[in-house]
């Protein structure tokens, strides 16, 4: 138990560091690391009866429910990874961002390529993984809206933002970018704005509620198409951890330097990309490559 326990902290871990990053999302993590289910299926458990079952005592039996043990663990990780690495990533990405992008794109690069290679792949899969693909693509390239700042758009915001965080490929952050709501919620946060981080909160709470059982129903009745496009959304999404980007242009090494005046750390983000790739391969392999695919139950 207490082997499991450290492995789910983990992998809160580097949930925790991907969500530290805009564009980066902890789901692609979940996915890889082969607790994507698990943790889909543990947020869906979760209903109103269960506030009177407690109320009554059945603390054990609604600790079971909701797998507990997983969630709190892979809670404490997310939360200790954001408290002690978001400092360091936030200096990354404005000392050396190429770095920061490189390594991610190392990761999440080459366990695509185990993803693809151990998928149970039909015909209709490709349809639905180039469908993910232009889907995830066509986020990444969007334009900003302007939503109005209002209780209803925070609500609908921050519904928006957690379920595409439950999504591999799409980070819940840009989405908020996307519609214009973002400036807004981090000042919220910054100048301790309860009543605007309530309404965001509670969308939060409304998403994170009505999502995970619709994705624990998909899942449930067609698995391995729904993988298929979700393995389109990480190969979509690649878009937005090109090492060298600049004012939201993905550029080569030589155009990032002259665009943006910094060194392109070239090398150093090589060697970064190449140390992440070797990270999930190492990861695969201890936990058996197959279980990319089929998570944890």
């Amino acid at each position: 138990m207490i082997k499991s326990v450290l492995s789910w902290f983990f992998k809160g871990v580097v949930m925790g560091a991907a969500d530290a990053v805009p564009g980066v999302s902890g789901g692609t993590m979940a996915l890889i690391t082969g607790i994507y289910e698990r943790l889909i299926n543990a947020l869906a458990s979760f209903r109103p009866g269960m506030l009177i079952e407690l109320m009554r005592g059945q603390v054990a039996s609604v600790w079971r429910e909701i797998d507990g043990a997983f969630l709190v663990s892979l809670g404490l990780g997310i939360l200790v990874s954001l408290f002690s690495i978001l400092n360091l990533v936030q200096w990354l990405l404005i000392t050396a961002p190429p770095i920061l992008w490189a390594f991610f794109c190392g990761l999440i690069v080459a366990s695509l390529v185990m993803l693809l290679a151990s998928h149970r792949w039909q015909r209709v899969d490709i349809g639905l993984f180039l469908a993910g693909t232009a889907i995830a693509a066509g986020i990444s390239f969007a334009g900003e809206m302007s939503l109005a700042v209002t209780p209803l758009t925070l609500v609908f915001g921050g519904a928006l933002a957690i379920s595409a965080m439950l999504l591999p490929g799409i980070s819940g952050s840009f989405i908020l970018l996307l519609l214009g709501l973002y400036p807004a919620i981090t000042e919220a946060v910054h100048e301790r704005d309860l009543l605007t981080i309530g309404w965001v909160a509670l969308g939060c709470l409304i998403g994170l509620l009505v999502f995970s059982r619709f994705l624990q129903w998909v899942l449930a009745r067609w698995h391995d198409r729904v993988m298929g496009f979700m393995l389109g959304f990480v190969m979509g999404a690649l878009i937005k951890v090109w090492p060298w980007q600049h004012d939201q242009q993905w550029l080569m090494p030589e155009t990032y330097v002259r665009l943006s005046g910094q060194p392109s750390w070239l090398y150093s983000a090589l060697l970064a990309a190449v140390t992440g790739a070797i990270l999930v391969t190492l990861l695969s392999l201890k936990t058996g490559g197959s279980r990319l695919v089929k998570s944890e139950t």
